[in-house]
């Protein structure tokens, strides 16, 4: 029953978190706005302040930015945020983002993600294969100030900032992007 418990509670914060995220604003006809929409440029602020990513944001097709993801874990954990997929300085889909893992994990975190897709191969690999597998090590203390880890893969630049939590993980998971076009 204690288990129950912690599983609506956990639910219940992971829904807040989700329904306050913003959507693309939309002008007549229910086209997305030519320009970035101030929640996506808010969720870019930290990347951007970061000298290393400088030569992604030049060089990438496309950037996809995670803006909230919550983790959480007890030996088997999970993640979701939801986000946009940005081409030519134009958000032209809504992205979920969901993870599932397997390991020793105990703990939270609140963290941003993004995601630089360098050629419009990889563009395309995004939209139409949502599934990828990982395995990851991680240690998360309240809000230790920057934190980036980078992996690549064809095409692929992922970069995360942690925003805060308390997180001990060494796992193997899953991570799935799902790809809502306008």
């Amino acid at each position: 029953m204690k288990v129950h418990s912690i599983i609506i509670a956990l639910s219940i914060f992971v829904c807040s978190i989700t329904t306050g995220c913003a959507t693309v604003q939309t002008g007549n006809g229910g086209q997305p706005d030519t320009s970035i929409n101030p929640s996506i440029e808010k969720a870019l602020q930290g990347f951007r302040s970061l000298p290393e990513l400088q030569p992604y944001f030049a060089d990438a097709q496309a950037i996809v930015i995670i803006s909230n993801n919550f983790r959480a874990g007890t030996g088997f954990g999970g993640a979701v945020g939801k986000g946009w997929l940005i081409e030519n300085n134009v958000a032209t889909a809504d992205v979920w983002h969901w993870q599932v893992l397997v390991g020793a994990d105990l703990g939270f975190q609140i963290y941003r993600q993004i995601l630089f897709l360098k050629d419009d191969a990889a563009v395309e690999f995004f939209k139409n294969e949502p599934l990828q597998f990982a395995g990851q090590a991680n240690a998360t203390a309240l809000l230790w100030g920057k934190g980036v880890t980078p992996s690549y893969n064809d095409g692929v630049a992922l970069f995360t900032l942690v925003q805060g939590g308390l997180l001990l993980e060494a796992s193997v998971g899953m991570h799935s992007y799902h790809v809502f076009p306008y």
